[in-house]
This record gives C-alpha cells, structure tokens and sequence, in this order.
C-alpha cells in the first residue's frame, strides 16, 4: 500500500531553502521549486504528495487546490490555517499504510499522532529529499556512461551477426583511411 506524505509548506520552504524572509516573487519561486522537488521525489517513490500553503495572510479567500506535476497543492484560504488543514488530511484521508507530516512546528507535532501518522521533522525529509536526488542523479550518470561506452545505441540492438559485419566495415572504413593519408 501507499504511504502519504503532507507537507506543512511554507515551514518547509524557510527551513529547507534557508530562507528568513523574502519577496512575494522569489516566494512564489520557491513554491515552483518545491513542487518540482517534491515531484521528482514522488516518482522516485511509491507515495502520494500534499503541500499545504497557509493563505491567511494573502488575497485568497477561499480554500483551494491543484494538482501538477502529480502532486497536490492546497492554498487554506482565510479561514482556516494550513496546520488545521494538515491536521483534517492526516486524520481523514484513508487507504494509506502510513502517513507522514512533514514538519518542524512544534504545536503540529504533538496534535498529529494517531495510529500509522508519524511526523517528520524537515530537516529529516530534507536529508531524505538530498539522497534521493544523488541517487537519481548517479542512475542519470550511470546511463550516460552506458550510452556513451559503444558506438552507438542502435549497434546495442544488433544481432552477433550483424555486430561482426558491422565491425568488419568498420576496419575496412579504417584501412581504407589510412591507406589514402
């Protein structure tokens, strides 16, 4: 079965991006940054994803959410606080083996236990988060390493009795060469 993981967003954002206080526009940079993060974390895994986004003190009114990238962004909206809607998602959501809240506000991490709801600190999910991407990383090196050792992707795909035909053309591609210079 699934694990869930919901992220408390904007405490994640300030902890993780070391961030203390920054403009509207480079917020909603980091936000993107997040998201994209996060789904990449997502598909390295078997896990749902929700960032919750506290909007008490912005222009949005009214609760809502999007999916991209598949994962799930909820804006709270002025009447409720991204922790109350952690909260209601850890204790409602169903048809997780396990369910992770991801952060460091103390007041959220002794409301949240319930049976399978663990808390992560984001300092814990960010060390996860970085060997993730190193992971992802070495495989992508690994790959183009492997792409780049013979002579073509193609010649991989080729039978024995074509790889030696192919060789021989080779050589006499070579000889030829060095018998004109």
């Amino acid at each position: 079965m699934k694990s869930l993981i919901v992220i408390d967003g904007y405490n994640f954002i300030f902890k993780y991006y070391s961030r203390k206080s920054v403009s509207s526009d480079k917020l909603e940079q980091l936000r993107h940054k997040l998201i994209n993060d996060l789904a990449e974390y997502k598909h390295a895994g078997d896990c749902d994803i929700v960032i919750v986004f506290d909007s008490q003190k912005s222009s949005e009114k009214e609760r809502h959410s999007i999916k991209t990238k598949g994962v799930e962004v909820i804006f709270s909206g002025k009447a409720k606080t991204a922790d109350s809607i952690i909260e209601e998602i850890a204790h409602l959501k169903e048809g997780y083996d396990k369910k992770f809240i991801v952060t460091s506000d103390n007041i959220q991490q002794t409301v949240i236990f319930k049976e399978n709801i663990y808390r992560k600190s984001v300092r814990e999910f960010c060390m996860e988060l970085n060997q993730q991407k190193r992971e992802t990383r070495h495989k992508l090196s690994q790959i183009n390493k492997s792409q780049n050792s013979s002579f073509s992707s193609f010649e991989r795909k080729l039978d024995r009795k074509s790889k030696e035909e192919l060789s021989r053309l080779k050589d006499k591609l070579i000889t030829k060469k060095h018998i004109k210079n």
